[in-house]
């Protein structure tokens, strides 16, 4: 077998001598790159809680995202009752609020409307906003079925509430952490995907809410007309001219 000579390296004149750079660090220098550190721990301690309610709820979780578009398993909660300090209902009310409002917050800084405010403080308004809207829709839909006597009804509709918003924050996990990582892709395809999920689930429910209502003898139509009106169509039309708005200006 022929022997390969190699040639001798100590000789060889080395690419970092007699060049024209000048040396600005004469010792190795990090380079950090800036994170968005509020993100990072609301989708750490987001999927913790997932990862918690799939483990211990897995068989729950399956019967709420069933629940939102099978009749049999919403009558099944309707009729074991969604009591307000379950344990349950807490952490995925908890997780519905986290993953929309870091939604928003992303969705506004894409298009750039955080240069006159805080990160920080967006995000806490985003989220007392939504807990304000659907505290002040389950107070005016208890109030009505006191005064009309239709507690049955309201029992069902508050169970499609609930549904709709626990399986909005179970699917918008994956979209807020792609929209947080993925930044090779444009971030224009997951906001879109998002609000395209929101709205099925939103018809979804105001389907359902019309088929509770119009099925039921004891609720009065133009009532139903005129909360749906009110508390579910308006809001999300004013919403929706607003945010249009913000981005064509």
């Amino acid at each position: 077998m022929e022997q390969v000579i190699r040639p001798d390296t100590a000789a060889t004149v080395s690419l970092f001598q007699n060049h024209s750079l000048e040396v600005k660090n004469s010792g190795p220098v990090l380079h950090f790159t800036q994170y968005d550190y509020l993100i990072a721990s609301i989708l750490f301690f987001s999927y913790i809680l997932f990862v918690w309610l799939y483990f211990s709820n897995r068989k729950r979780l399956n019967q709420i995202i069933r629940g939102l578009y099978v009749g049999r398993y919403a009558n099944q909660f309707a009729r074991e009752g969604v009591s307000i300090g379950n344990r349950l209902v807490i952490f995925l009310s908890a997780l519905f609020v986290l993953t929309l409002s870091l939604f928003v917050y992303q969705t506004a800084h894409y298009y750039g409307f955080l240069e006159s405010q805080s990160p920080l403080s967006l995000f806490f308004i985003t989220a007392i906003i939504i807990l304000s809207i659907y505290s002040v829709k389950l107070v005016v839909i208890k109030f009505a079925g006191f005064l009309f006597e239709t507690q049955k009804e309201i029992r069902e509709y508050t169970v499609s509430i609930f549904l709709f918003c626990n399986t909005v924050g179970l699917f918008m996990l994956p979209i807020v952490i792609c929209l947080a990582f993925f930044k090779q892709i444009n971030p224009l395809i997951f906001i879109y995907s998002g609000f395209s999920l929101i709205s099925i689930l939103f018809l979804t429910r105001l389907v359902r809410g019309l088929i509770i209502g119009l099925d039921s003898a004891r609720v009065s139509k133009f009532y139903l007309f005129l909360y749906l009106c009110t508390l579910e169509i308006v809001p999300l039309v004013i919403l929706s001219k607003l945010f249009i708005g913000k981005i064509a200006a």
